[in-house]
């Protein structure tokens, strides 16, 4: 690629653990002097934790010093509203609020590789979705006001989030009643984890004094995925034993959504479009018919032949059966690093096509010629990533998961050692800091 190329550009959408995994590799991968533009579009979203109130501040991480100074990448504020296959359409967001001016009608960022990194949608407070890290943090100081003035707090649904929000309440406020309900027979019931790690979960709950009530459910008047957080007067009963129950706070933490409505506009290019696909395609073909998540091939690319340059990872894809933040990573180094590699073959075509063209008009010998094309294929020519000429397929990661219940520890799950630890490795992993330590790192900071 000659130095007056047009570059390359690589849009990655969402900045939350796929994504910037995505990115630091794909700056890794591409030296400084390749002919590559990234632009991450991202919209604050983070995850909260409510009894700590000095450690809120760590789980907001600026993004300002995630590409070197003076680099050709960029930052862009915005909300992605439509995906086209050679470019999105941008909603910019100023001073925390989507801008409704006239003057700042969606913006065309055109790509030649696009990653879908956008995330998942879980009821607040596990996940905020924000527009400022201001609001954010006045929303968390509301919830955990109402977590001090509450005596009797009930949370519905036993996933991951519930287990870790019911603990961490319990161990900051051990003189409250903490209940949470489950409708599944078993807490973090998800498919390959085994029953003794889900067991060891309950087990841990109820030694700190949550009462853990299985195999139920409750509707409770107001409260809602819409409305997740709800500090009223409630009396409710249990569906199956009409046990009634007594509340003053409520968290509604069942389930997670993806909105992938911005897959609406997407369209193959027409040379790409099959005989059967005329004179329409329909994008919702690319989406799970249950989930709604987009399905990709084991290469991370969509499941459709005629995108092979947009990438979908982390909770927004199929990737996984049970998402996770260590699975988001995984996924967007995979990405980063076939994005690498679809771009060296280019490169290499294009080198070999000019060298013919030279050859045609100088009668090369065929020994210049050889040199003349290129690099040995094992060689990276500016790009440290090995066998270059084959995408990697990405294997849906292990059955890992650290469940922090309180800053002193939790429960984990490393299939690696064939077993469940219980709080040394949660405290260790975990617990600590939420891993948030590792990604103020990824981004370049240092923490508050």
């Amino acid at each position: 690629m000659t130095d007056n190329s047009p570059k390359q550009h690589i849009v990655v959408v969402g900045g939350s653990y796929g994504g910037v995994a995505c990115v630091n590799k794909l700056l890794r991968y591409l030296l400084k002097d390749t002919n590559v533009q990234i632009t991450l579009i991202e919209k604050y979203v983070a995850l909260t934790t409510l009894v700590q109130k000095d450690f809120a501040k760590n789980l907001w991480i600026p993004y300002s010093n995630l590409f070197p100074k003076g680099s050709p990448h960029r930052i862009c504020r915005g909300l992605v509203k439509s995906i086209y296959n050679d470019h999105v359409l941008v909603t910019p967001i100023h001073d925390g609020a989507e801008s409704s001016t006239s003057s700042s009608e969606p913006q065309r960022i055109n790509f030649d590789y696009l990653v879908i990194a956008t995330g998942s949608m879980i009821p607040s407070p596990a996940k905020w979705t924000v527009n400022s890290s201001k609001e954010g943090l006045r929303k968390m100081d509301e919830i955990r006001e109402n977590i001090v003035q509450s005596e009797r707090i009930v949370i519905i649904g036993g996933g991951a989030c519930g287990v870790e929000l019911s603990g961490e309440i319990k161990y900051a406020f051990p003189d409250k009643s903490v209940t949470l309900i489950h409708d599944m027979p078993h807490l973090v019931d998800y498919p390959r984890f085994p029953e003794s790690f889900k067991e060891e979960a309950r087990r841990y709950l109820t030694n700190q004094g949550v009462e853990v009530i299985l195999n139920e459910r409750a509707d409770i008047e107001g409260l809602s995925r819409e409305n997740p957080v709800q500090k009223a007067e409630r009396a409710f009963k249990l569906q199956g034993s009409e046990r009634v129950i007594h509340s003053d706070l409520q968290f509604f933490s069942i389930g997670i959504k993806v909105d992938t409505g911005f897959i609406s506009t997407l369209e193959p290019p027409p040379d790409k479009m099959t005989s059967s696909e005329l004179p329409s395609f329909d994008p919702q073909t690319l989406l799970d018919p249950k989930s709604h998540v987009i399905k990709v091939r084991s290469t991370l690319q969509l499941d459709h032949d005629a995108f092979p340059n947009i990438f979908a990872i982390g909770d927004v894809s199929n990737a996984d059966p049970v998402p996770t933040c260590m699975a988001a990573v995984a996924a967007g180094e995979t990405a980063a690093r076939n994005i690498v590699k679809l771009i060296r073959k280019n490169e290499k075509e294009a080198a070999g096509r000019q060298h013919h063209h030279l050859h045609l008009h100088q009668h090369q010998p065929s020994e210049v010629k050889a040199e003349a094309g290129g690099h040995n294929d094992n060689e990276t020519s500016g790009y440290s990533c090995h066998s270059w000429n084959k995408l990697e397929n990405y294997l849906p990661t292990q059955t890992l998961m650290v469940l922090a219940m309180n800053p002193s520890g939790g429960v984990s799950h490393l299939p690696v050692l064939g077993t469940w630890f219980g709080n040394i490795l949660a405290r260790v992993a975990k617990s600590s800091d939420l891993f948030s330590g590792r990604f103020w790192r990824e981004m370049n900071m240092s923490p508050p």
